[in-house]
């Protein structure tokens, strides 16, 4: 399983994995960090969808695409339930 760096993946997760399950099945992130990353990859493709719904695409702004990665996040936020405290 490879080693993430935490605060570079923070920035951009859906650089840092391919799937919002790869988030789910990483072995080296606690639940703490799997949830801040897929809370961070959510609010990032919202905002996204946001700008490109306003005419102001970015360079990765396949709305089909990112729906469905969307629609990814949320359903693995929701298997893996509220986060801890």
């Amino acid at each position: 399983m490879a080693s993430y760096d935490f605060s570079k993946a923070m920035k951009n997760p859906g650089r840092a994995f391919a799937t919002p399950e790869s988030v789910e099945q990483a072995q080296d992130l606690s639940p703490a960090q799997k949830h801040a990353l897929l809370t961070q990859w959510r609010n990032q493709l919202e905002q996204l969808m946001v700008a490109t719904e306003e005419n102001m695409p970015g360079p990765e702004s396949a709305t089909g695409v990112n729906a469905d990665c969307l629609r990814r996040i949320v359903d693995a936020l929701i298997r893996m339930g509220p986060p801890a405290t």
